[in-house]
């Protein structure tokens, strides 16, 4: 039976259905009630987070006496509940939005923030129960007691499992690693349901489990070294699961921040997914305050809408500075902004492949990228400023133009391996090609630092093995380290030994590695900064002879420029007379939260 027959126009724009289940046996099926309310009346009703699923398998259900077909899974929930005989109000979105009316359906997703901000519960449906999960979730009441706060987890974060009091032959492990892995965590409107619910109830089939112990260890999961050895060492689909572990840290951040920055919920994007890639914006967007929901409309293309948040991320009107020193106030049709750092941030998310050839280059794309890119601008957050006077960020007809300088040229790039993107897997050793990935690990690094010693050889710059080990961890400091070069030697070793341990006896060694046997209490910081800031990067030699990281797109012939009021640099791409905004760079002589005042005239870079 056609839904037209079950949906009438609402008759205002913050009016909602509602549905009710109907109690009785079950030879009747599933059937329920619509009824149309105002979402500001004080009506009190449970809303539905949960994965549609696939779409080919349906089932059926009764609608105010219309046949309806819902998919499988949500045809679980609701069955689940009519088992227990619920009886309140429930807001689902497949059944209460008219999925066929693109208008409707965008002015009820704008609203949905204030949906699950206005349910008195929220269920968070994580699938049927799965045979482990009971155990699991008492293995979590028992971590619950030992550490019940945020700060506990931090400070136990290199702490083994022994010294935890846990027992890494726990075969609750498994239960706690498979709830991890549920595919409601990797929903893309999971963001704005879980931080807008007021009250809520993680949901495996029958069993209830308590958000706040479920994402308490979901972060300790990420926070903990020895934890997630133990989830990971109890998971096949390890690769699977360090995602999901990601997600997790983000939900427990994110429940204690204010706002959130569009440049954090890019980053968090790429841990999501969402049938339609506008989802991706959409899902997010409202859970960022000072977007307005009207931005959300289905009518638009994808291209469409990844360009006006990017256009939104940086626009802020402002008065700016002429050459004469006059103040004067920016014109209708250009976007100028006051906060350096806002711009800095979202062309970091910049990442350049194939799919985003129907974009602007200076705007970010949201669709998954196949691996964690981590924009620089998550370690280096200051800005360079110029002492003359310059236009900061302006975007007219899709044309971004900003003020910067040409500060160096790429001259030897070394290829980044096939295994990069994906090396979190390799040190962990569960790459299941992991022997020959590390391998070519190792001549990739012999190679880099071959390139870096013969510097010394071409000029009379001085390249040693302490500038080298920095550069490959991006110049990141690590934690609590008083000889910082020293460490960053015994972190390069550390990763360097790991390798040889999944391959054997590399047939080349850096010489200074001989002199460092001892383990590095910083190795596992060293590691995990090289593998998560190199994806997506390539090593390379300057002109000015420095070692640098640039996009994996980068040729010899691009440029790398300072941007006005950019924590970091940028690779660009000439164009004629303008430019391609490739990525953000590294250079070997930038500083963590040091910005730079550059005492030269800018050049206004024009990117398409």
């Amino acid at each position: 039976m056609p839904d037209a027959k079950l949906y009438s126009l609402l008759p205002h724009r913050r009016a909602i259905r509602l549905l009710r289940i109907k109690s009785g046996t079950g030879k009747k099926g599933i059937q329920i009630t619509l009824e149309t309310f105002d979402l500001d009346s004080k009506t009190q009703f449970t809303a539905l987070s949960y994965v549609w699923g696939d779409a080919t398998s349906q089932r059926k259900i009764t609608c105010n006496g219309h046949k309806k077909l819902i998919t499988r899974n949500l045809w679980g929930v609701l069955s689940q509940l009519k088992k227990q005989r619920f009886d309140c109000l429930l807001w689902v979105d497949a059944i209460c939005i008219n999925q066929n009316d693109e208008e409707e359906k965008s002015f009820q997703v704008a609203m949905m923030r204030d949906i699950y901000k206005r349910a008195a519960k929220v269920i968070f449906w994580l699938g049927e129960q799965g045979r482990y999960d009971e155990d699991a979730v008492n293995l979590m009441r028992e971590f619950f007691k030992r550490y019940p706060k945020r700060l506990d987890l931090e400070r136990n974060r290199v702490k083994t499992l022994k010294e935890m009091g846990l027992s890494y032959f726990d075969q609750r492990w498994y239960g706690w690693a498979s709830l991890c892995c549920r595919p409601w965590f990797r929903r893309a409107w999971i963001v704005q349901e879980f931080l807008n619910a007021k009250e809520s109830v993680f949901m495996s089939g029958a069993l209830e489990i308590s958000s706040k112990l479920l994402v308490h260890c979901g972060y300790a999961t990420g926070v903990c070294v020895a934890i997630r050895e133990a989830v990971l060492g109890h998971s096949t689909g390890a690769h699977e699961i360090e995602k999901y572990i990601l997600r997790f840290q983000a939900l427990r951040i994110y429940q204690f921040a204010d706002d959130i920055r569009i440049f954090d919920l890019w980053c968090w994007s790429q841990q999501l997914e969402a049938t339609d890639t506008r989802d991706r914006v959409f899902a997010l967007l409202s859970i960022q305050t000072a977007v307005n929901m009207d931005m959300i409309d289905y009518r638009k293309d994808e291209a469409t809408v990844y360009t006006e948040i990017a256009i939104k991320a940086l626009s802020i009107p402002v008065p700016r500075i002429t050459s004469t020193g006059n103040t004067v106030l920016t014109s209708t049709h250009r976007v100028h902004t006051n906060d350096m750092r806002r711009v800095s941030r979202f062309l970091a998310c910049k990442f350049r492949s194939p799919q985003s050839s129907n974009l602007p280059s200076w705007v970010p794309d949201w669709k998954p990228i196949g691996f964690w890119f981590v924009p620089l601008t998550r370690y280096y957050t200051g800005t360079a400023t110029f002492t003359y006077p310059y236009d900061h960020a302006i975007v007219k007809d899709k044309t971004l133009s900003i003020s910067g300088i040409f500060w160096d040229e790429p001259e030897i790039i070394i290829d980044s391996t096939p295994y990069m993107d994906q090396l979190s897997q390799t040190i962990a050793g569960k790459d299941s090609d992991n022997q020959k990935t590390a391998k070519y690990m190792l001549d990739w690094m012999y190679q880099c630092y071959i390139e870096a010693m013969s510097i010394s050889l071409r000029s009379v710059e001085k390249v040693d093995s302490g500038r080298f080990c920095r550069a490959m961890a991006f110049g990141v400091h690590l934690e609590k380290t008083v000889t910082p070069d020293k460490d960053y030697m015994k972190g390069f070793q550390a990763l360097y030994r790991k390798f040889e341990s999944l391959t054997g006896k590399a047939r080349y060694h850096p010489s200074f590695l001989q002199s460092y046997s001892e383990p590095s209490c910083h190795g596992e910081v060293y590691e995990s900064r090289f593998s998560e800031l190199s994806a997506g990067r390539k090593f390379c030699v300057t002109k000015k002879r420095h070692l640098a990281w640039v996009p994996k797109e980068t040729k010899p012939t691009d440029r790398i420029c300072l941007l006005a009021g950019c924590a970091v640099p940028f690779a660009v791409r000439p164009v004629g007379q303008q430019y391609e905004l490739l990525g953000d760079c590294y250079r070997d002589d930038m500083v963590e939260e040091k910005g730079l005042e550059i005492p030269r005239e800018p050049y206004l870079f024009e990117f398409l």
